[in-house]
């Protein structure tokens, strides 16, 4: 039973003494001995070491304090009889909304919170229970904030459940406070509460995308499909070799590398991507009379795990190389769960693979079968079949049967061929199991198990790829910790070369016809080449600028997932914003940096939508304040610090306990709710990761008190360069919640609206801009109030000061467009 239930029959026991009480006229002595002394200590497990009684202080005696080792509040008892002016309905109010009518003993409990320097209270009359936060905090009047009441014994009975979460022994130590949700962001937004034109509509895609997805599926995806002539000759031409790990952009450098982790003595510390394959491979032509442990190949998500086998098997490993290892690729994102447990469908792939695939290994001949079949027969021979000796044909018709009969069943005669590539031939069969970590944790341990079974029962080698988040949490678990594996990571290649041989493939390999497009009003013809020049355009962005703004953003928002860096790439060409057409003029970049970031940017982060909403977008908003909160800066502040901390640190990585974070931020005027609520947030959006790998598994993860957590490189981008960029700015305050109605409505008023394809006023914008930072200034200065004291500047350094250093360059730079344009 839990403590819950345990607490409500307690409850249930008191009902009819309460129902006793509720006859007299119990003072307040009495209130508090025979009604809150039973509710406090039986019903919601405080004990006797928690509570202070009757304590004095300047303006008088509080009736209970309540304390933990981390939080403390008052409990203001009244008498029975008297009643507290309540709503009729619900449990949630503002304290403004009740403070008339029950003036006297809220004013009497601010009191008392004010004297001890605390910030919440209980108004109880052991009938009716008001529990608020009465005082101010992060900018909001303590008026303006929630209560939570209890109209009567039957209301706290039908809602014991919010009852015991709010005031319990058990929930307040979990939580450090009495937690109070608060309402989600109250505040208007442009997006949601402006009359925007097109607000729900969608640009359409560029004419140009039905040419340029042929392309991209062929040369922006992950490379797996090796089927065709084209696939192998793109894989060949634009594999990179992981050959320095270390990661250029990041100002942490080496740092954010995707290097092997350390967690698990089998890893081996090979990062450089020759080194891995050459160690690979010998560990696959070792002596075919020694069979090795399976082999398992993990990397993050996105790394390219995926293109990385299909290299070492397609074009690292000759045909004699797999002639001696026969070779067996299995794409787990084709298998249901189903079939995965069904052993023998894995065990007639693997068959037709062989047989399929590897024509001189002669499977299907008759000769070889009984070869692989050669003892039974034999053993047929001494004993039914004896009786054939002298009828050899018969005996044939029998041997024939015998093996077809065998050959029905695939777990049978898969041993049988693996017995006889083994002693006939010496050669070993290699089975690469791939994508497993698509599948869910059920399947995937069935996957491990199978992979074990192949290994040992066929005595085949088998390689087994994972997301090392996964193979984290399972590693000392059943069915991982039961095996011998050994352990390759594969390291993400530097996603600056992928891009560059996808695009340098491109313009080599492909030819590019004239383009005869219709739309509504006209023909239009793009000459021949101006396909290629677009991608030439691009390249030009990318690789021929020295401090390429475009690169660093693909970069920095993807590394080290490759996958996630090439969709950003392909979400670009797709998107109804880009202006591909213009971009495939001759004329497009002569002179000049090639497209510009905010181009770019305003692309990914809209896709074809005409404003930018948080939800929806892949661009994060960092002054969106989580479910609980209304302060914007919660976001910034957190990852400051952890990056501060992590500069900070004589360490190569480090991680930092979440309830020392929140021990910080409660000092700065913080509720430890908020702060594990943003970092949940934060984590969520890959700006923060743990040192428990959770954020490469796809089940849903909980940060917790006792986690370890730092910033990823993505974290460090948003802070160090996107936070205070025009372009940025531009599209975020279109989803901030604005809590002041009268900067809403100056920014409201000077919001351009957007155009059909897509574009809004400059000068509008930028107007709208230095508009939103004024409204961030003023909410940072009520923000500072209630944490005048506090000296950490990692946490309350001068946030809207900061991003306007660098915002006002960009400024700068419209002002002379805007002059340039209207001249």
């Amino acid at each position: 039973m839990t403590e819950y239930d345990k607490s409500y029959e307690k409850l249930i026991e008191f009902e009819k003494k309460y129902l006793d009480f509720k006859k007299e006229d119990l003072s307040e002595s009495d209130t508090r001995s025979k009604i809150l002394d039973h509710i406090l200590i039986e019903v919601l497990g405080w004990s006797e070491y928690n509570i202070e009684r009757e304590g004095w202080v300047r303006v008088g005696f509080f009736d209970y304090e309540l304390k933990t080792a981390a939080f403390q509040f008052v409990v203001e008892a009244k008498k029975n009889f008297v009643e507290f002016k309540l709503p009729s309905k619900g449990n949630e109010v503002k304290i403004g909304t009740i403070y008339e009518g029950n003036k006297e003993v809220i004013n009497q409990v601010r009191e008392y919170i004010f004297e001890r320097g605390i910030g919440f209270g209980v108004i109880t009359n052991g009938t009716q229970y008001i529990i608020g936060q009465f005082s101010n905090t992060q900018g909001v009047d303590w008026k303006d904030q929630k209560c939570i009441f209890f109209k009567d014994f039957d209301d706290i009975k039908k809602n014991f459940d919010k009852f015991y979460e709010l005031l319990s022994f058990e929930a307040i130590g979990k939580y450090g406070k009495i937690k109070i949700t608060k309402t989600s962001n109250v505040g208007k937004t442009i997006v949601k509460d402006f009359p925007l034109k097109r607000k729900n509509h969608e640009l359409v895609r560029n004419k140009i995308s039905q040419h340029l997805i042929p392309i991209i599926n062929q040369v922006f995806e992950e490379i797996y499909n090796t089927e065709s002539l084209e696939g192998k000759k793109i894989l060949e031409l634009c594999y990179v070799q992981n050959k320095d790990v270390k990661k250029y952009n990041s100002e942490l450098g080496s740092i954010f590398a995707d290097d092997p982790p350390t967690f698990d003595s089998r890893i081996l510390p090979v990062q450089n991507t020759e080194s891995t394959q050459k160690q690979l491979k010998e560990q696959v032509f070792g002596d075919v009379g020694n069979l090795p442990d399976p082999i398992i190949l993990i990397g993050t998500a996105g790394a390219g795990k995926t293109t990385f086998i299909k290299y070492f098997s397609e074009v690292l490993l000759s045909k004699k190389n797999k002639k001696n290892r026969p070779l067996v690729y299995l794409d787990f994102r084709l298998f249901t769960g189903q079939l995965i447990k069904d052993t023998k469908h894995i065990y007639s792939k693997i068959i037709e693979q062989l047989e399929d695939q590897y024509p001189d290994l002669n499977l299907t001949k008759y000769n070889v079968l009984k070869n692989a079949y050669k003892l039974d027969i034999e053993k047929k021979l001494e004993g039914t079949w004896s009786r054939l000796a002298d009828k050899p044909e018969e005996l044939e018709t029998k041997i024939a049967e015998f093996i077809e009969n065998n050959q029905k069943d695939p777990i049978v005669h898969l041993k049988k061929i693996s017995d006889y590539l083994l002693r006939w031939c010496s050669k070993r069969i290699c089975v690469l199991f791939d994508n497993a970590d698509q599948l869910n944790e059920s399947d995937q341990k069935e996957v491990f198990l199978l992979g074990n079974s192949i290994n040992r029962d066929l005595n085949s080698m088998v390689i087994i790829s994972l997301r090392e988040g996964y193979f984290y949490k399972w590693k000392n678990k059943p069915p991982f910790n039961a095996y011998q594996s050994i352990v390759y990571h594969i390291t993400a290649p530097p996603y600056k070369e992928v891009l560059k041989k996808r695009i340098n493939y491109v313009t080599t390999q492909f030819e590019f016809k004239e383009i005869d497009l219709a739309t509504a009003n006209k023909q239009v013809v793009f000459q021949k080449g101006s396909l290629e020049h677009l991608f030439k355009t691009l390249y030009d962005t990318l690789f021929n600028n020295k401090n390429s703004d475009v690169l660093e953003f693909l970069e920095e928002t993807s590394y080290p997932n490759t996958r996630q860096g090439l969709e950003n790439f392909k979400s670009f060409l797709l998107s109804g914003h880009s202006k591909i057409t213009e971009y495939m003029s001759f004329d497009y970049g002569v002179g000049g940096d090639g497209i510009p970031i905010w181009e770019f940017f305003k692309s990914i982060a809209l896709d074809s939508h005409y404003y930018y909403e948080t939800s929806r977008s892949k661009i994060i908003n960092l002054f969106y304040p989580s479910t609980s909160n209304k302060n914007h800066f919660t976001k910034y502040r957190l990852l400051n610090y952890l990056f501060t901390k992590l500069k900070a640190s004589s360490k190569r990585k480090e991680y930092f306990l979440v309830s020392d974070i929140t021990n910080e931020f409660i000092k700065a005027g913080y509720t430890i709710d908020v702060i594990e609520e943003e970092l949940q947030v934060l984590f969520e959006s890959k700006l923060i990761s743990t040192s428990e790998y959770t954020e490469d598994v796809e089940e849903e993860s909980e940060i917790e008190s006792t986690s370890m957590i730092s910033i990823t490189s993505v974290g460090v981008y948003y802070i160090q360069s996107l936070i205070g960029r025009f372009h940025y700015l531009d599209l975020v305050l279109m989803d901030t919640p604005i809590y002041d109605e009268k900067f809403f409505t100056e920014i409201s008023e000077e919001f351009p609206d957007s155009d059909e394809y897509g574009n809004r006023n400059l000068e509008a914008r930028k107007n709208t801009v230095i508009k939103f930072l004024e409204y961030l200034e003023s909410q940072e200065r009520q923000d500072k109030k209630f944490a005048v004291n506090f000296e950490d500047k990692s946490i309350m350094f001068d946030a809207v000061s900061t991003i306007n250093k660098t915002v006002n360059k960009d400024i700068g730079r419209i002002d002379k467009v805007i002059k340039r344009t209207t001249a």
